[in-house]
C-alpha cells in the first residue's frame, strides 16, 4: 500500500512529535529536526509517495535519531511502558467493563485444556489475572471471544490516539463485542490456524501484544513470536516483551527479530533470519495497520491482517469505516476480506 498525500498530515505529527522528544528542550535543535522531517515528506510529494507510509515514519525517525545524535534512542518508551500497563490493568477488571454473566467457559483453555497462565510480576506489579474470559457470554464461539479482545487491544496506540486513558480504553474493550464482524472471515482464519504447522506473529503496538496473548494461546505449540529490530514509535522489541506477559520459552518457534526499524514489514530491509521464518511459515498472523500498509500487496504467503481500522486511507482502502475490526485474508489462494 503507497503513500498518498492524505498521509501527509499524520507524518508531519509525527514528525513535530519526535524534533519535540529528541531535543529535549533545545528549541534550535528542535525546528531544525522538524523543518529536515518536512523536507523528507516534501521529497516524498515530489516523487509521487512510491513507499508505503511507515517507510516515511522510518526515514522520520532516523533523521531525527542522527540529527540529535541519539540522545533519545527511543522517544516512545514511556507510553510503550504505560501501555503495556494499561493492558495488564485492563485484563484484570474485564469482568467489570464487559459484565459478563455465567460461569468459567474453555475460553482460558489453553494446550490440553490448561487454564491460560497467568504473566509474571513485572517491577513490583502483580500478574494479570488470566481468568478475563471467564464471563464471556456462552453464545459467542471462544474463538470469537480472543480474536475481537486481540482485534480490540489495537486501540493502545499512542501514535494515533495521544489522548488514551483508562476510561476510553475500558469503552472500547466494552464495544469489543458488540462491533460488527466478517463471520465468514473469522472461520477461515480458525480454519487456517488450526491446520497450520507453524505460524509466524507478527506484533504491533506495545499494549496490545498482552492481548495478543490471549488469542495465541492454544497454538503456542506452532507458533514463532517476530518483532521490530529497533524502536519504532510503540511497536513491540525485544525489550518489552517479558512485560507483555511472553517469558522465555513462551512459544515452540522462540522469538525472532526482523532486524527493521521500519514501523512494519518491508522485506527489503528486513534480516536473512526473518525471511527465512516467514518464507517457512504456513501462516502469518500481522497485527495492526502498519503491517497491513506494508505487506498488503504480498501475495507469495498466506497473511491474516488483523487490526482496528483508524487511518481513514486505510479505511478507505479496505472499503471499512473507522474504528471497525478487520480480518483480513491475503495470499496463498482464497481473499477473504
Amino acid at each position: 500500500m503507497k503513500a498518498c498525500l492524505d498521509c501527509l498530515p499524520c507524518l508531519a505529527r509525527n514528525a513535530i512529535e519526535l524534533a519535540r522528544r529528541s531535543a529535549r528542550g533545545d528549541a534550535a535543535l528542535e525546528g531544525r529536526i522538524a523543518a529536515e522531517g518536512m523536507r523528507i515528506l516534501g521529497r516524498a510529494a515530489e516523487a509521487g509517495y512510491p513507499l508505503p507510509p511507515p517507510c516515511y515514519a522510518r526515514q522520520l525517525i532516523d533523521n531525527a535519531l542522527a540529527m540529535s545524535g541519539g540522545a533519545v534512542p527511543d522517544p516512545w518508551a514511556p507510553e510503550k511502558k504505560t501501555s503495556t500497563e494499561l493492558a495488564l490493568k485492563l485484563l484484570e477488571r474485564m469482568d467489570e467493563i464487559l459484565g459478563w454473566g455465567g460461569s468459567r467457559s474453555s475460553a482460558t483453555a489453553g494446550r490440553a485444556g490448561s487454564p491460560l497462565p497467568a504473566a509474571t510480576a513485572v517491577a513490583g506489579r502483580p500478574p494479570y489475572h488470566a481468568d478475563a474470559l471467564e464471563r464471556v457470554p456462552p453464545e459467542m464461539p471462544d474463538f470469537e471471544k480472543r480474536l475481537r479482545l486481540a482485534i480490540a487491544g489495537n486501540i493502545l496506540d499512542f501514535s494515533i490516539y495521544a489522548d488514551l486513558d483508562m476510561a476510553a480504553a475500558m469503552e472500547t474493550m466494552a464495544t469489543a463485542f458488540t462491533k460488527p464482524i466478517d463471520t465468514a472471515a473469522v472461520a477461515e482464519l480458525k480454519r487456517r490456524m488450526d491446520e497450520a504447522k507453524s505460524i509466524l506473529w507478527i506484533f504491533d503496538n506495545c499494549g496490545e501484544a498482552v492481548f495478543d496473548r490471549l488469542l495465541m494461546e492454544p497454538y503456542r505449540e506452532k507458533i514463532t513470536l517476530a518483532v521490530r529490530g529497533k524502536p519504532a514509535f510503540n511497536d513491540l522489541t525485544r525489550v518489552e516483551l517479558a512485560e507483555s506477559g511472553y517469558p522465555e520459552g513462551y512459544v515452540a518457534g522462540g522469538v525472532i527479530s526482523n532486524d527493521d526499524g521500519v514501523p512494519g514489514v518491508v522485506d527489503a530491509t528486513c534480516g536473512e533470519a526473518f525471511r527465512a521464518a516467514f518464507a517457512a511459515a504456513d501462516l502469518v498472523v500481522a497485527k495492526g495497520q502498519a503491517n497491513f500498509e506494508t505487506m498488503s500487496e504480498r501475495m507469495d504467503k498466506p497473511i491474516a491482517f488483523l487490526f482496528l481500522a483508524k487511518c481513514p486511507v486505510v479505511c478507505r482502502a479496505v472499503g471499512a469505516e473507522p474504528k471497525t475490526i478487520q480480518v483480513l485474508l491475503r495470499g496463498g489462494g482464497n481473499v477473504i476480506q
